[in-house]
């Protein structure tokens, strides 16, 4: 659910001010009003997302329950759609490769980018709608929004890893460096697509695009850049892999083996980078505008 966030403006206050300027015996004087800013105001709404924050307003206290509610959302994120994300992409490369397609034909990009934006559409819808009891009228838009980023990067995925591939020699840090800024860009695309398709066209309750989402479709795009680098670390042939253990696919897993690693790789990439940007401070996280 995506609730109302404050847009949070200064408040000036005029001083007045008297200049005083002596030439020779001659004496003249000057009065004018300066604005002062004063105070920082919410203008509606509870969510808070700014990049003008009161420092008064940053204690020790309010960093750490908020860096708490954090931590929070970013569970709910990984077990609602970052899992998923990678589950469902190698379940429908499986069956994409049944289907006898090349892992470089855009067939295959297609398909395992649908498959990775329905798992995170029907992880979303099912987690919130089903489990926490959110009404579906407000998250079916919500997982369309994000399945759309979804399938953006998720097409984009194997396209990617195959250039780096033959321009690295297969070397993963180099892989995955590029495919976490290849990936992060392509879903931050979909996700301003999303938005100006089912939110300013359609009019589906998804906000439109402005400067403040600007910024969070960008943190959030950095992060799941991080579960898509990871997602690397599945193939297990590649040099300097440190994570090929637990994350490498091998070829004696089951179907089903191999979807729980690579939807471990996604949820652990991604939440390495989220931790990071967890500690930021108010207003710098993209999460800032969804907790109350």
């Amino acid at each position: 659910m995506l609730p109302n966030f404050a847009l949070r403006l200064p408040k000036f206050n005029a001083v007045k001010r008297t200049l005083v300027f002596r030439h020779g015996n001659n004496i003249l004087s000057m009065s004018t009003k300066v604005p002062v800013k004063t105070e920082l105001k919410n203008i509606t709404g509870s969510a808070k997302m700014s990049t003008a924050v009161d420092p008064s307003e940053i204690t020790a206290e309010s960093q750490s329950t908020l860096v708490s509610k954090r931590f929070q959302l970013t569970s709910e994120v990984i077990m609602s759609k970052v899992f998923w994300a990678g589950f469902g992409w190698q379940g429908s490369s499986i069956i994409a490769d049944k289907m006898g397609m090349s892992a470089d034909s855009l067939a295959f990009a297609g398909t395992t980018g649908a498959g990775e934006a329905l798992a995170v559409f029907a992880g979303h819808s099912i987690f919130y709608g089903a489990i926490k009891g959110t009404a579906l009228e407000k998250e079916v838009p919500t997982a369309l929004w994000l399945g759309t980023g979804t399938f953006f990067s998720g097409t984009a995925w194997q396209p990617v890893v195959n250039v780096l591939v033959n321009l690295t020699d297969n070397f993963f840090p180099a892989v995955a460096a590029g495919t976490m800024i290849a990936c992060g860009s392509a879903f931050y695309a979909g996700l301003r697509v999303g938005r100006a398709l089912w939110g300013e066209s359609l009019g589906l309750p998804i906000a439109k695009r402005d400067y403040e989402n600007l910024n969070s479709d960008a943190g959030l795009s950095v992060a799941i850049g991080g579960a898509t680098a990871m997602f690397v670390a599945c193939d297990p042939s590649m040099p300097m892999n440190i994570f090929s253990v637990p994350f490498g696919v091998l070829e004696s897993d089951s179907d089903i083996m191999g979807m729980l690693r690579a939807g471990g790789a996604t949820a652990t990439g991604y939440g390495i980078v989220q931790a990071w940007q967890n500690f930021f401070p108010r207003g710098r996280n993209w999460m800032d505008i969804y907790l109350k």
